[in-house]
């Protein structure tokens, strides 16, 4: 399907010479993979998207070895702390990433639904083991430091477990926010958090290498 996409207010994008796939939002690492396989399809790589798919399951079931390994009594349970205050809870991807982690999203345990606002007395009821913070500061124009500060030593907060243990991770948030193959990395990220170093992730890593062919 072709859209009839518009770039400013009216020329559309078709009109320009411009091959358009119109894929959806994902909401699930399954409909990534979905994405993926439209995209390779669209430009006749259907085995590069297959194999693509692969790689992400590969890690994805790495992952998911690795947390079991620890044989846990609990998942430990998190809570993404975003700029995005209505965003992490049910029915987003961070939520079905967490899935594949081996944790508990606090908000969306909490029936909190994404698109919903996460308030400081929501965040005092979940009290969750981990918080995963925020690191984005708009190429230097916001001051993410004392956003966290404010954050962290606010006095409605204090009970929580995660601040009064100092349980706080800040991630790559390149992979925790992700709608690509490289989603799987954000899974791990979050194991990462939750579970230590053993998940860490290794360098700056990317599948974006298995490059398509230009639409003919």
């Amino acid at each position: 399907e072709i859209s009839e996409c518009l770039v400013g207010s009216e020329m559309c994008i078709r009109d320009r010479g411009m091959n358009v796939i119109v894929l959806k939002g994902p909401a699930t690492i399954e409909d990534i993979r979905q994405n993926v396989r439209t995209i390779a399809k669209a430009m006749h790589a259907d085995s590069k998207g297959e194999e693509l798919v692969k790689l992400m399951d590969s890690r994805l079931a790495q992952v998911k070895q690795q947390v079991a390994a620890l044989k846990l009594q609990q998942p430990k349970k998190i809570v993404l702390v975003s700029l995005m205050s209505s965003y992490g809870g049910k029915g987003c991807i961070f939520d079905d990433m967490c899935k594949e982690a081996g944790v508990i999203n606090g908000v969306s345990a909490a029936g909190i639904k994404n698109g919903q606002q996460v308030t400081k007395e929501m965040l005092v009821k979940i009290d969750p083991d981990l918080l995963i913070m925020p690191v984005y500061n708009d190429h230097g124009n916001f001051d993410i430091k004392k956003y966290n500060q404010e954050f962290l030593e606010d006095p409605s907060l204090q009970t929580m477990r995660a601040i009064k243990r100092k349980q706080l991770f800040y991630p790559n948030e390149g992979y925790i926010y992700n709608c690509s193959q490289d989603v799987v990395f954000g899974v791990q990220e979050i194991a990462h958090a939750a579970y230590g170093e053993a998940f860490a992730v290794q360098g700056a890593v990317s599948y974006t290498h298995l490059t398509l062919p230009t639409i003919a």
